[in-house]
Parts: structure tokens; C-alpha cells; sequence
């Protein structure tokens, strides 16, 4: 079948080629802009990782998922689309640790009866002469230890992020503390001490939330953009560059467009670099060589019993157990199980060339249950029925040298003059949804800064009062 050729928008419209959180806030802000825009995704639905499944009356998103208001534009933004569907849930998290569960954040006393009076008194010396120690951190189990001392370190931090990174904590980078364990101090657990109704500002605990599924969010996302600048059902197979630019963008339906204006890239930056193959320039490919995604497996467990637990999230760090983080609908959304059913979600993170990653389905499932049993989440016989999907490119893979291999593939990229690569993929970021919202719309403010500062320019001078502006464009970035 003959490939045909589609030209794509005027000179000042965007091509945005990937459709999760981070596509669908840039067609969002484009088109509150009205900048012209097209939106193309590999999947028949958009939103990415921002997804909600259903099976029967339950709902369940793709992954323990929660909205955290820390921008007050994108809440507002959010809170304008989504009305009353977005509320506040205060749900606690803990982790399962050596036969107990453990407040996380964890509160001091939670930690002594845990850990028991000389234990407790053990963490508090080991915390003490950590401090003493003005070491630098060059690695994320230096950073831990420094903040928690070894024994606490290890219990809270250390063994779940090895489980969801792939690597040994001496071999993470200490920017994996920047985003996981926000709001999580020694000074902030010592206040709690103090006043227990202090409570960290942690990224557990108090969330926004949709009624119906995260997902939620990208479908009011979806509905507010024009239908026919989303393009499902386009998976990019491979991008022709010449001369410093995009020149065409190439689909698995047979589909070929030619960009007129910016093309903006959310997919896996490494995934883009492959996509462009030998036009890639010479240092992306070889640092794109040296980044990882971690992928993650979701189990959902469909259960004959109203509720496991309270917990919004559950934690198990155990590095002998496949299953990493647990998570219950209906104690983010009552709406999200029938009232005599409860479900989980269980992550499992993997590479795709590991023991967990080669696994079948079934065989995966019945490992899950038998954990989860094992540590007396569940009883097998409430397990009505399984489901499992495959998550890609779930989580940047913070490396030692990361940033080095990082920095130079985007300065090597930023050669391509009409390319620029957005999200936790195209960036290689471990972000959250309203930092995904917030670059979506940082990007179309700086596309209108152009713009606007290409249109003064171009006027005549304002001698002349009858002449009227020239048409404008945006400049590369």
C-alpha cells in the first residue's frame, strides 16, 4: 500500500506525538491558546499511565494514583474540568516490614512499638552519629543513611527502592530522594513527637481524587479538545530528520505526516532516539544506550469481602517478595467496588529481560496471591478472578550517572531545531501529574512569548499608523 503524505497544520501549529498526561496538557493549553495543534497516540484511548480500567462494577486506575495539590494553577485548571468529581481523601499508607505494618510516613511511636525500646534506641544513636558524620552523598544509601541511619534507612527507604528501581541503592542517584521521600524528615518526624497532630507533608496521606478513577482526569482532559486534532490508533514507527529539522513522522497504519511547525515528544526519550535511528545525532544515541525505564506488571485482585485495609497504599519493601506496592480502590472512591466486593492492585516492577519480566501471566498471578496471602493480606479463596496488565516505560531509572547520560542526549537532540521533548519520559523526570500539567503549561507560555516577541518584530515601524501587523510564527526554540 502506497505510504500518503499528509501535511500537517500552518507553520505555528504543533505536532505532539505521544498522548499521556504530558501530550494531553500541551493540546490542552494550545488550545486555550488557540494555538493549532494534533495529538497523535499509539493506543485507541489517551492518557497514558492516567487510566482507569473497569472489570464488572469495579473500577481501578493503573497504579496507586493520587493528585497532589501543589500547584495552585493546575488545581484550579483541574477543579474547572472536573468540578465536584475532585475531592480530598485523607487515607493513611504503611509498609508491610517483618511481619508488622508500619505508619509511612511513620510517626516515633509507631516506629518503638515496631521496633521496641532498644531497637528504637539503636535507630535514634545510629541517626545521631550519622549527623556527626559531614560525608557527602554520592549515592542514594548515602543520602538515606545520613538522613535515618542505616537501620531505619533500611526499613523505610533502602529495600523498597532497590525492589522498585532494579538497582542497588549504592549504585541509585540521590536525586531518587528528591521526589520520593518530599516532606519526609528526621526534623519533620521529631515534630510529630512533639505535637502529634503534626503530620508531614508528605506526599501519603491527603490527595485529590476523581470520584470515578484517576483516569478521569485525561477523559475531561479529552473532552475539552477539539475531536479532530486527536489522532488514536498512531503508533510512531519512525521520524525522517534532515538538515537540523523533523521533516516526517511515520505510523503503523501507514499513516505519514510532514510538520509543519514544532513537533513536541512525550514518548520515552529513549524510544524517540530509536525512532530516528541513524538521523539521531551521534551522542544521543550513545547516551540513550546508557538510560533504563522500569517497567511495571499490574495485578488487579477481584475479592468476595468488603475491604482489605484502610490504607490508601501498602509498601512491601521484603526484597524476597515479587509484590511492591498494594493499593484498594474504594478507600480512594467508594465509587470504585460494589458495596459486598473490594479489590487490589498490586505493582510489580520489572525489566523486560528479568526472572519477573519473562514470567506468564498466570504463573505471575499466582505468585501475587500466594504472597499476599503469605503476609495475611488476603485469604486465596476470596480471589474471584485476576486481570494484569503490562506497564511500559513506567519509571526513569535514576542511575548514578543518569544526569550525565540525561544532559547530554537532550543537548545533543536540541540540535533538531523544530523538536522538543516533554514529560517523564521525553525527560527522563520522575514527575507527578501536576508537574506534567504544569510543564504542559509552562511550554505553550513560552511558545506564546515567541510568538508574541516574532509579531512586535515583524511590525513596521509605529510611524506608520495604517500599517497592520505581518503574519507571525513561532521561532525554534
Amino acid at each position: 500500500m502506497a505510504e500518503v503524505v499528509v501535511a500537517d497544520h500552518e507553520s505555528n501549529g504543533l505536532t505532539i506525538v505521544g498522548g499521556g498526561p504530558a501530550g494531553l496538557a500541551v493540546a490542552f493549553y494550545a488550545h486555550r491558546a488557540g494555538l493549532p495543534f494534533a495529538l497523535y497516540e499509539r493506543s485507541t484511548t489517551f492518557g497514558g499511565l492516567c487510566r482507569t480500567f473497569h472489570c464488572g462494577a469495579h473500577r481501578y486506575d493503573s497504579g496507586a494514583h493520587r493528585f497532589h495539590d501543589r500547584d495552585p494553577d493546575v488545581t484550579r485548571d483541574l477543579r474547572a474540568l472536573l468540578g465536584d468529581e475532585l475531592v480530598r481523601v485523607t487515607a493513611p499508607s504503611q509498609i508491610y516490614d517483618r511481619g508488622c505494618f508500619i505508619d509511612f510516613p511513620p510517626t516515633p511511636l509507631n516506629l518503638v512499638l515496631s521496633a521496641g525500646l532498644r531497637g528504637a534506641g539503636r535507630i535514634g544513636t545510629e541517626i545521631l552519629a550519622a549527623r556527626l558524620r559531614r560525608t557527602e552523598s554520592t549515592s542514594f544509601a548515602d543520602f538515606a543513611v545520613r538522613q535515618f541511619g542505616r537501620t531505619l534507612a533500611r526499613r523505610l527507604v533502602l529495600d523498597y527502592s532497590e525492589k522498585l528501581w532494579g538497582l542497588p541503592a549504592e549504585q541509585l542517584s540521590p536525586d531518587v530522594a528528591t521526589r520520593r521521600l518530599q516532606g519526609m524528615t528526621i526534623r519533620s518526624l521529631l515534630a510529630e513527637l512533639i505535637v502529634p497532630t503534626r503530620k508531614a507533608g508528605h506526599i501519603d496521606g491527603e490527595f485529590l481524587y476523581p470520584r470515578g478513577g484517576y483516569g478521569t482526569i485525561a477523559e475531561r482532559l479529552v473532552e475539552s479538545l477539539p475531536a479532530a486534532s486527536l489522532r488514536s490508533r498512531h503508533e510512531a514507527t519512525r521520524i525522517e530528520c534532515s538538515s537540523g529539522r523533523i521533516r516526517r513522522v511515520h505510523f503503523a497504519n501507514g499513516a505519514v505526516i510532514e510538520p509543519a511547525g514544532r513537533v513536541v515528544s512525550t514518548l520515552p526519550v529513549t524510544l524517540l532516539v530509536a525512532l530516528l535511528g541513524a538521523d539521531a545525532p551521534p551522542a544521543a544515541r550513545e547516551a540513550a544506550a546508557k538510560l533504563r525505564f522500569r517497567h511495571v506488571r499490574l495485578l488487579f485482585l477481584r475479592l468476595a469481602q468488603p475491604r482489605v485495609s484502610p490504607n490508601a497504599s501498602i509498601y512491601v519493601p521484603d526484597p524476597r517478595l515479587c509484590v511492591c506496592r498494594v493499593s484498594e480502590p474504594r478507600n480512594r472512591s467508594a465509587a470504585m467496588a460494589p458495596k459486598d466486593e473490594t479489590a487490589l492492585v498490586v505493582e510489580v516492577p520489572c525489566f523486560a529481560d528479568d526472572p519477573v519480566g519473562r514470567l506468564g501471566n498466570e504463573a505471575l498471578a499466582e505468585r501475587v496471591i500466594d504472597e499476599l496471602a503469605s503476609i495475611s493480606l488476603i485469604t486465596r479463596s476470596r480471589v474471584i478472578e485476576w486481570r494484569h496488565h503490562f506497564l511500559a516505560n513506567a519509571y526513569p531509572v535514576y542511575a548514578l550517572d543518569y544526569r550525565h547520560h540525561m544532559e547530554r542526549m537532550l543537548h545533543a537532540l536540541s540540535a533538531i531545531g523544530n523538536l522538543d521533548t516533554l514529560g517523564r519520559g521525553g525527560q527522563f523526570f520522575y514527575s507527578h501529574l501536576h508537574d506534567q500539567i504544569g510543564f504542559g503549561r509552562d511550554y505553550v507560555a513560552r511558545l506564546q512569548s515567541r510568538h508574541q516577541t516574532a509579531a512586535l518584530s515583524s511590525r513596521p515601524s509605529s510611524t506608520s499608523p495604517s500599517a497592520s501587523p505581518a503574519p507571525s510564527s513561532i521561532s525554534p526554540a
